[in-house]
């Protein structure tokens, strides 16, 4: 793959991409001659301008200037082909912008543009099997794939938030001595209870009582007291020993919590223990053995 860096005040569009990506291979199929030969340097200005420097101005006395008939005329080093033909073919990859005013063109060429075609092509195909539709219909059956899915997710959302929600109602209205309870998540990832447990905060910490959540990929506490520090340290070094990514954690003994209820007052909550550690392929099996050392009881 290669890239070509060109001076534009904005990333492109889909549809510029494309437009990019047809002119280039129009005139490569209009079999463009292509003259190359070396030329004085004051002499090439006179003839052609500064356009010949596009890629940087070139030092010494003499260049080899590239001409497309009719099409671009440069001081370059690196073009060989006599005619545009033997190019064969051009597939953008994708753009990108790299700094103010600079866009990056990555693309491949000749076979390797026909590799990455047929590599497309074969996606396509995958999907008609798998659907079991023809290609014309793969963009009107993604597109009710994707609306049903977002329907489906805020279903599954509200859900997953009656569920939490009985299970902290279950721990602060529980009579056992138990103080902590331990739940395993089918969640991917922790966002849910970051975002709903703070508006349990204020209760947890009255009645002195914690949850936690634990994946292959997250734990997550929100306890009402700092007495757990033993706790949240074996779990964060055994996650260490145990991820087959970097472990990230975060440890707030003194959290501070402002829940908004729209049409509430705030519910500001002081002085109770949140930490969260993330990662990759967690033992549930460890991790649930170190809950139960440290008296934290699973829900059933």
């Amino acid at each position: 793959m290669a890239h070509l860096d060109i001076t534009h005040y904005k990333s492109l569009s889909k549809e510029e991409e494309l437009a990019i990506e047809n002119f280039a291979n129009r005139i490569i199929n209009g079999c463009t001659p292509i003259h190359k030969g070396f030329m004085d340097k004051a002499e090439a200005e006179r003839e052609h301008g500064f356009k010949l420097y596009q890629g940087g101005v070139v030092p010494g006395n003499s260049l080899r200037v590239v001409d497309i008939e009719g099409i671009d005329t440069e001081a370059c080093c690196g073009t060989h082909c006599d005619s545009t033909a033997e190019v064969g073919w051009i597939k953008l990859i994708k753009t990108q912008r790299i700094s103010d005013g600079i866009v990056r063109l990555y693309y491949v060429a000749h076979e390797r543009a026909i590799e990455k075609m047929n590599d497309e092509q074969e996606i396509m195909n995958q999907l008609c099997d798998t659907w079991g539709i023809d290609q014309s219909q793969i963009l009107p059956t993604a597109t009710r794939f994707f609306n049903e899915y977002k329907k489906l997710s805020t279903v599954t959302k509200k859900q997953d938030q009656q569920i939490l929600n009985l299970q902290v109602k279950y721990v602060l209205n529980s009579n056992e001595e138990t103080k902590l309870y331990r739940v395993k998540s089918e969640q991917d990832s922790p966002t849910l209870y970051f975002s709903f447990l703070p508006q349990f905060a204020q209760k947890l910490k009255e009645q002195n009582k914690g949850l936690v959540f634990y994946s292959n990929g997250f734990i997550l506490g929100l306890i009402g007291n700092s007495e757990n520090e033993a706790l949240i340290k074996e779990l964060e070094a055994t996650c260490k020993e145990m991820s087959s990514k970097p472990v990230k954690s975060a440890i707030k003994k003194d959290v501070k919590f402002d829940y908004k209820i729209k049409g509430q007052k705030p519910v500001v909550t002081k002085d109770i223990s949140q930490f969260s550690i993330t990662g990759a392929d967690f033992d549930l099996a460890k991790v649930a053995a170190i809950l139960e050392k440290h008296s934290v009881l699973e829900m059933e």
